[in-house]
């Protein structure tokens, strides 16, 4: 599940993980400072050498430098019969894709721009930071659009809820 910050990306985990014993999320390590919105298991928050360690074991399933902080998954252990959730940039789904072409690839989005960027100033982001992500979620959706990923408009935070599942049960069933 890819989109740009604020647009309710770990909402719709939390609540999908929630609602589905069958989904475990894969928590991503970050360079980045906690928020005051992160919940307490969003991230392991590591210093930059300790994510370059990692790094260099080839500890990461994807990874990739956003507005100056690092972001990986970790190669994931096995999970059973659950599915992984990860929560990623549109270019960690690269990276994804690359190892996984069958991953089932999500977008989740604010429905504009001024929407996308009253959430970011709401949950902390500054005006400056705000506009340098929304410049960013340009990209990302051009992106997202060129890799196949299914975008999924949070205008209804149930509504986009129900319709991710719905994904993820068409993906399990083959459809």
């Amino acid at each position: 599940m890819s989109g740009p910050g604020g647009a309710g990306k770990g909402t719709i985990a939390r609540a999908l993980l929630d609602s589905d014993p069958r989904l475990t999320l894969s928590r991503s390590w970050t360079t980045r400072d906690r928020r005051v919105d992160d919940v307490q298991d969003a991230y392991v928050f590591v210093t930059r050498a300790e994510f370059d360690v990692r790094l260099h074991a080839g500890g990461f399933l994807e990874w990739n430098e956003f507005l100056g902080h690092a972001y990986g998954t970790p190669v994931p252990k096995e999970s059973g019969d659950r599915d992984l959730l990860l929560e990623i940039d549109v270019a960690g789904g690269r990276q994804v894709l690359d190892r996984l072409p069958d991953a089932l690839c999500l977008f989740v989005d604010a429905p504009n721009d001024d929407e996308l960027r009253r959430r970011l100033i709401e949950r902390g982001d500054g005006r400056e930071r705000a506009e340098q992500r929304v410049a960013e979620a340009a990209r990302e959706r051009a992106e997202a659009e060129d890799l196949g990923y299914r975008r999924v408009v949070n205008d209804n935070l149930d509504t986009a809820i129900v319709e991710v599942r719905d994904l993820i049960d068409a993906a399990r069933a083959g459809v």
